[in-house]
């Protein structure tokens, strides 16, 4: 039975001078919220919905927003500019999104989870609106690009040349040394370093595109339309965005954090590497307090790959805020 408080709503919003889609779902609207901010670039995120919450049961404590950001998934649009495929456009979204959430539902501060790219940019919102944030979640945080890049690279065509691959070999001399930063030679070095276990240690890359893809088909948010413009919003985001990625170094725009700060890695992440955000664990001052949760069977994705310690870990940090909040 339904619940009168509970809450299932897909929803247009204006963020940023732009049309973007948002799905508010809660079995109690008096619960906390929680904001997940989608991985990529480019990424949706509406069409993990069901999946996630089947795995996560995040629904049950949190009211959860699920976002399909500028240009992404049911978000985009030929209108959008170019032009302000920005970080500092993404993070302006971001901002404006908290705000109307933290109306809408009669709060001071959200929980915020950002996987990968998606953590980058709550991180560096957190930094600029502190007072808009409870708790920061960043999984498998993208630090510092250049050198995540040639980690992902060098692992590949590592993997490739040891198990004698010869195709993997050949696209990834094709491509070259990165920077790789347009959708073409981005997406070849992606799809090798799924293969070899970089991203998901249980999935490949034609299986994981086939999830999105059955995700996308299935859901009740999408129409056609709607895929078509997905997938057409990828390569768009990645090649309007990824130039503007290459400096992006954390360690020197993000020396600081006065919000709760909980890092959860993959022990096998080959897409944002473990060396840099141990070293940017060490480095980041967060007088609220700072954790780096492991995840010992996992590589980029470990929502998916441990989907019952991460809700164990978002749990656990909600009664710990709730908790001190309290007092």
């Amino acid at each position: 039975m339904t619940s009168p408080r509970s809450i299932s709503r897909l929803e247009k919003i204006r963020l940023g001078g732009t049309e973007q889609w948002i799905r508010i779902q809660g079995k109690d609207t008096s619960n906390p919220v929680l904001l997940l901010i989608q991985q990529g670039p480019g990424l949706p995120m509406l069409n993990e919905a069901a999946d996630g919450n089947k795995l996560w049961h995040l629904e049950d404590d949190f009211v959860v927003v699920y976002w399909d950001q500028r240009a992404c998934g049911k978000s985009f649009s030929t209108a959008i500019p170019p032009e302000s495929m920005t970080l500092d456009q993404l993070m302006t979204d971001t901002h404006e999104l908290m705000q109307a959430l933290t109306q809408r539902f009669q709060v001071a501060q959200l929980y915020v989870t950002g996987f990968s790219f998606g953590g980058t940019i709550a991180a560096l919102v957190a930094a600029r609106h502190p007072e808009l944030i409870r708790a920061l979640v960043c999984v498998n945080l993208d630090v510092k690009f250049d050198v995540a890049e040639r980690v992902a690279y060098d692992f590949a065509l590592e993997q490739a040349t040891r198990l004698g691959n010869k195709r993997a070999v050949r696209e990834l001399r094709r491509i070259g040394l990165p920077p790789h930063l347009d959708s073409k030679t981005f997406s070849t070095r992606v799809k090798w370093v799924t293969n070899f276990g970089g991203v998901n240690r249980q999935e490949s890359y034609t299986r994981l595109l086939l999830k999105t893809l059955r995700q996308l088909v299935l859901s009740r948010d999408y129409t056609l339309f709607d895929i078509v413009r997905t997938l057409r919003g990828m390569s768009f985001v990645q090649d309007q965005l990824l130039p503007k990625l290459a400096t992006l170094n954390l360690f020197e725009q993000l020396p600081r954090l006065d919000v709760p700060v909980f890092l959860l890695q993959g022990r096998h992440d080959y897409v944002a590497p473990v060396s840099s955000a141990e070293q940017f664990y060490q480095m980041l001052q967060a007088p609220q307090g700072k954790q780096l949760v492991w995840f010992d069977e996992s590589a980029h994705t470990p929502q998916y790959e441990e989907p019952g310690k991460f809700r164990e870990v978002l749990l656990t940090i909600k009664h710990h805020c709730e908790e001190g909040r309290g007092q």
